[in-house]
């Protein structure tokens, strides 16, 4: 999965703060457009030539003033005539002639605008040079006055997207707060749902696999009080029956069901023992800084430590088959020779469980580089492939039959990783069905040399094994 991108967030509130700005800017152009109101095609060569045609007159008596009325009448537009050194010759009756910087003019060598597009002014030119100006003025139609209706459309298009633009960005938001108090109420099968695109998109994923998660975590738990009220109550059961059988029978009878009930109880001192060993290590993976402050380490030979859980192993379970692997020279860890006990007894246990009798189970322990390589593999019943992503799941069994042979409360492999994990360490499975689990435990090597004080408990540690 990629990674979340705070910065394509950002960039899509960016890209909406500035497709805002883009409208504005357009809506400001568009009511500047419309607040000019444009000329008539053509109007400077038409007024150019109406300009010409009066000044044909200017030597007529009365006959100029005559032309100009004429030529404002036919196109209510204003005209006015001057002379080279700016004298009015005649203007559009009515009409405030206009203020002409002849200076400039006499410059001029063709018709052009003056005040904008309203206006044009044509030179007059004779053989013997400049002899005039004339001037026409055009009476344009008011422009559209820009009153409150239109504002109030700009602002709504403005509104309008920013809303739409608001909503894809609000939600997804909206659902993952729907959907987390719903969550958060009990309703562990709600999930977002959002289209894996963009940050938004990818959070809703990572929501979701971590209900998904939770959800499978309660699961399993609810399989617990299942799992555990049975494994409880079958043993606590059998032991009442052992103690009635004794009390009741004779001195031969009565030693055989008080062997049986110390079976039972070492099986619930155990199950007990691997629920409260778990929740320690949990716990003290959540104090601040993940430090394992249950772990009480020293200097140990995890080759010495092997061998005598194997021969241990060996002495209790007679009819299996265990070959021992470990080199004579010592393999120190900076670790916690009780925890490292318990973890080779829970796998050698686990190999035993799901192996025929007689199966060999094989217990080997080797350095690899800067890690301490410890690795039990059996030739039993293995592990389906749907199960081996799970085993390491608090209270997951493969076998959920809970026979006495098979009982637990799925805690022997999480207990394992528990413990690799408090020792920096880490721990994989391999398991093929119907050919056997191979579990290798890997943790680092203790560095620098061993303190004799440490040494010495290192030995006093591994004889009392």
């Amino acid at each position: 999965m990629s990674p979340l991108r705070p910065w394509r967030l950002a960039a899509q509130i960016w890209a909406l703060a500035l497709l805002t700005q883009a409208v504005v800017v357009l809506s400001l152009a568009a009511m500047f457009w419309m607040s000019r109101h444009p000329a008539p095609p053509n109007f400077m060569r038409l007024h150019e030539h109406i300009i010409r045609e009066v000044a044909t007159h200017a030597d007529e008596p009365g006959g100029l003033q005559a032309a100009i009325d004429r030529a404002s009448a036919a196109t209510s537009d204003q005209f006015a005539l001057f002379s080279r050194d700016g004298a009015l010759l005649a203007a559009t009756r009515g009409s405030t002639p206009p203020q002409l910087p002849f200076e400039r003019l006499a410059t001029l060598s063709r018709t052009e605008r003056i005040d904008g597009p309203a206006r044009v002014i044509v030179p007059l030119r004779a053989e013997d040079g400049l002899v005039g100006f004339g001037v026409a003025r055009l009476q344009l139609p008011p422009p559209p006055r820009m009153g409150v209706a239109t504002v109030a459309v700009v602002l709504a298009v403005l509104a309008g997207l920013s809303v739409l633009l608001a909503r894809r960005l609000l939600e997804p938001l909206r659902r993952l707060v729907g959907t987390a108090q719903a969550f958060g109420a009990g309703d562990i099968q709600v999930r977002a749902g959002l289209p894996p695109r963009g940050p938004l998109g990818l959070l809703g994923r990572v929501f979701d696999e971590m209900a998904d998660r939770v959800a499978e975590l309660l699961r399993s738990q609810r399989e617990l009080l299942a799992n555990v009220s049975h494994e409880l109550r079958t043993p606590l059961a059998r032991l009442r029956v052992a103690l009635e059988l004794a009390a009741e029978s004779d001195p031969e009878t009565a030693r055989t069901e008080l062997h049986l009930a110390e079976d039972d109880l070492a099986q619930l001192e155990r199950m007990v023992e691997d629920v409260l060993r778990t929740a320690s290590l949990d716990l003290a993976s959540l104090r601040p800084g993940g430090s394992h402050t249950a772990l009480q380490r020293q200097r140990l030979d995890v080759a010495a430590l092997v061998r005598r859980a194997g021969r241990r192993f060996a002495g209790a379970w007679s009819n299996s088959q265990v070959t021992i692997a470990a080199p004579e020279e010592p393999l120190y860890v900076d670790g916690d020779a009780e925890l490292l006990r318990r973890a080779l007894d829970n796998l050698l246990d686990n190999a035993r469980k799901y192996s025929e009798p007689g199966s060999p189970i094989t217990l080997r322990a080797a350095a690899e580089g800067d890690e301490v390589v410890l690795e039990v593999a059996d030739a039993g019943i293995g592990i389906d492939a749907a199960d081996q992503v799970q085993v390491f799941t608090p209270f997951f069994r493969t076998d959920r039959s809970r026979t006495r042979m098979t009982g637990g409360v799925g805690l022997g492999l999480t207990l394992v990783q528990r413990i690799a994990l408090a020792h920096e360490g880490s721990v994989a499975l391999e398991s093929e069905p119907g050919r056997g689990t191979r579990v290798t435990l890997r943790i680092p090597r203790a560095r620098g040399g061993l303190v004799p004080s440490q040494a010495l408990h290192c030995e006093q540690a591994t004889a009392q094994e």
